[in-house]
């Protein structure tokens, strides 16, 4: 078997000098850019656009909701910033949905996220742990309701 270099695979973005980059540098890079470009853009901001970029992209960006067929055959636009942003990403190679999935990533708590800096696990994985861990929460807090309802009605 010939030996398979980063570049030739396609890897060469995500790695450096052989080691891979930290997802985490690869976004502060990216806020750093899109802050030169786009400096009204606030932080909070930014997820929402990426998504509409990432739905354009896939061609899913749609009005209204998905029950009524009308709007469904009228494709939404993107907004000038998105736009902006939209072709910043294409122009710099970087998909999207992966940037999409990145920034996402920037959300999970600081213990995951550790993890995942120093490649203990992956982006997938990290996402799938954080979620569980929103869903026992919310869980808890409903059984908790329920207990309290419960005692409501018993002491009526």
């Amino acid at each position: 078997m010939e030996n398979m270099s980063y570049e030739r695979i396609g890897n060469h973005k995500i790695r450096k000098n052989g080691k891979k980059i930290s997802i985490f540098d690869a976004i502060n890079h990216i806020k750093t850019d899109i802050k030169s470009i786009l400096p009204e853009i606030e932080d909070d901001r930014l997820i929402p656009m990426m998504s509409h970029c990432r739905r354009y992209y896939e061609g899913n960006l749609h009005y209204g909701r998905r029950s009524n067929s009308e709007n469904l055959k009228k494709p939404r636009d993107l907004t000038s910033n998105e736009r902006i942003l939209y072709e910043y990403l294409l122009g710099n190679s970087l998909n999207p949905s992966t940037a999409y999935r990145w920034f996402l990533a920037t959300r999970i708590p600081e213990d995951i996220k550790k993890n995942l800096e120093k490649g203990q696990i992956s982006c997938k994985k990290a996402m799938e742990i954080s979620a569980n861990r929103r869903r026992v929460k919310e869980s808890n807090s409903g059984l908790l309701m329920m207990e309290e309802i419960n005692n409501i009605i018993k002491s009526l």
